[in-house]
Parts: structure tokens; sequence; C-alpha cells
């Protein structure tokens, strides 16, 4: 029976406090779909009160702990006037994806203006959500993760990936201004977000297009680096209480730069960045997340699970901020229950081992 709530062990481990056992996250959005009846892929992307009320009861009976998730990868896109399209039953999407890009040329960048984010693509829907959780969540539970996405990610959604890619050599002024814009306006998110979320709210930012899979160090030095930087700044200026971090893709040559971030409660490498090296390089600072491969919940057995969640525990656990267990990306739709049950199985019995 676990001594704590979801809550109180996140921020324990977040403090340094020692706590009841190591955290188990899911970073389950569409996989909820999957584990009750009347709820579709298309709803926990749609229908942010639907899935939130079913997210609560599937915590409940894993015991995992991660706050539900609210938004996608591809955000940006609409909230500056391009379109997403989602999945349908019986499609291969299984969560939204860039349909109509707003910018398609340098001289949009230049031209696009900023919307208010209160009437913004998705946003007024997520704002109904942080709502719905301050609402109606129970203590020790009310808590939620929102997507603010990281300034080069939401470019790279805006402009579209091979642009922002070829601007970084032949049109690098573009690219900064064009951040430039997203921070401006992801800060006036964050002020409406605050307001009708209060302090459940908790900032999930970082995306794949700074990965090292697209851009060298060096580049993430010259063009992400900047511009998350003073986002960060700024929002803790806002009252933020700090950030869930999620680099996705193989950040490898990248983790000594997000040391130089400020704010990062708790980060949840990519699996292909190796857990041993994200403890070395940010344990002291932040709460290490993660990072079992996701694939590996789809094509391996509960018993292999189990043994890699073992493997993981032994990396991490003695982290100086906490360690909670976890895919390192989203955990796939159809992965079979056993399979997280497994991982959720191996952190109680570590707990009564160490």
């Amino acid at each position: 029976m676990d001594e704590l709530t979801p809550k109180e062990r996140i921020f324990g481990m977040v403090e340094g406090k020692e706590v009841d056992r190591p955290g188990i996250g899911s970073f389950a959005m569409a996989f909820i779909s999957k584990q009750v009846h009347g709820l579709s892929v298309r709803d926990c992307y749609t229908d942010w009160e639907k899935f939130l009320k079913y997210y609560l009861k599937v915590q409940k009976m894993y015991g995992f702990d991660s706050p539900p998730l609210v938004g996608h990868a591809s955000m940006g896109a609409a909230e500056f006037g391009g379109e997403y399209k989602y999945p349908e039953e019986g499609s291969n999407l299984q969560s939204p994806a860039v349909k109509k890009h707003p910018v398609d040329s340098v001289d949009d960048v230049y031209d696009l203006e900023i919307p208010d984010p209160s009437e913004a693509g998705e946003i007024p829907e997520m704002l109904g959500a942080a709502e719905y959780v301050k609402e109606n969540y129970p203590k020790g539970y009310d808590a939620v993760s929102v997507v603010v996405g990281s300034p080069f990610t939401w470019a790279g959604n805006i402009a579209d990936v091979n642009n922002l890619m070829k601007w970084t050599v032949r049109e690098p002024d573009a690219v900064h201004k064009l951040q430039e814009k997203v921070v401006d306006f992801l800060i006036e998110y964050l002020k409406v977000l605050l307001e009708t979320g209060g302090e459940v709210v908790m900032p999930f930012d970082g995306g794949p297009t700074e990965s090292n899979d697209l851009l060298s160090p060096d580049q993430f030095e010259e063009f992400v680096l900047p511009h998350w930087k003073d986002f960060r700044e700024r929002a803790l200026d806002l009252g933020v209480p700090g950030f869930l971090c999620h680099p996705c893709g193989n950040q490898t040559k990248n983790l000594k730069f997000y040391k130089e971030l400020p704010g990062t409660l708790a980060v949840n490498f990519d699996f292909r960045t190796p857990l041993k090296d994200v403890v070395e390089e940010l344990g002291d600072q932040a709460m290490i997340v993660g990072s079992i491969e996701p694939a590996k919940f789809l094509s391996k057995d509960d018993e292999w699970i189990y043994e890699r969640s073992m493997e993981q525990l032994e990396i991490a656990a003695d982290a100086p901020h906490g360690y909670m267990i976890g895919p390192g990306c989203e955990l796939p739709v159809d992965t079979p229950p056993l399979n997280f049950h497994a991982m959720c199985q191996a952190v109680r019995d570590y707990a009564k081992e160490d």
C-alpha cells in the first residue's frame, strides 16, 4: 500500500526528500483509450473532459504517479493559423499531425502576427482542461501537465521542419525572428493558463526538432538555447513553479546545454540518450524520468519489461532529486496491459528490496 499520494511523492522527490518508493510515469495519451469503454484515440486529443475523467480512473487502477498530459507534439501550427489532422477510426495516425503550416516562406515569418492565446487553435479547450482538473481532481491527484513545447520545435511546426532546417543555413535571421514571436506568444499563453489553472498546472516543454538527429550541438547552442533560456526566464518571472521537460530524439550531445535551462523540475529524455548520462549530468538539478524504449512495450513480453525496469531502477533510483520510471517517449497505444503493469510492479518490488 502506497504511503503517499502521487503529488506528494513527485514533489517530495523534486525537493530532494526521501519518499516511500520511486515514481511511476505513464507518458500515456491514447493508451488510455484502450483501457476503457467509450473513449476513442481521437477523443484523447479533442475531448479533454472525457479523457481526463478516464485518465484518473486508469491512474488509480494501475497506481502510477504521472499526471495527465494535455496537448501534443504538433502544437504551434494551428495556434498560428494552420490546421491539424486527427486520428480517425481505421487510420494509422495515433496523435494529431500538421495538415497545413501557417508559414511557407521567409516573408511569411516577418509578416506573421502573434495571435491572442485565449482564442488560438486548441488553447481554449486546453484552458478548459486545466480548469476541469482544478475543479474535479481529488487532493493528491490535482495536477496536469500542459504542453507549451519549445520555441524551436514550435517554429518547425509553424514553418515546416524542412524549411526550418534550410533556413538555419540560408536564412538564420528568420529562424531567430520566428522563435522570438513564438516566445512572446508562449508567455501570453502561460499568463492565461496560470490564471485558469493556477497551482495544478505544470508546463511541459521540449520536443524532437532540436535533437541531434537534426541539429549539431553547435547549432543547438546557436539557434535553440538562447530563445529557450529567454522563454524559461520570462516564464519563471510570471510565477511558473518550473517545467517538466521532454527532450525527444537523440540528445546525447546536447546534455550539457540542458544544464543551462533554469527551472527544470523533472526531465524525461528519449531512450536514445543513455539514462546513466542523464543522471550524471542532470541528477543534481532535477528529477529524472524515463526511459524504457517505447517500442519494447509492444515487441517484448512482461518479463522482459520487468527486468528492463529493474535495470533502469538500479541506474537512477538514487538520483538526488528522485527518479520516476517510465517510457522514453509516449507509451504506445496498443501496449498490452500486462506489460505496463510489469513496469509498475517492478517499482513496488524494488522499493521492498531496497
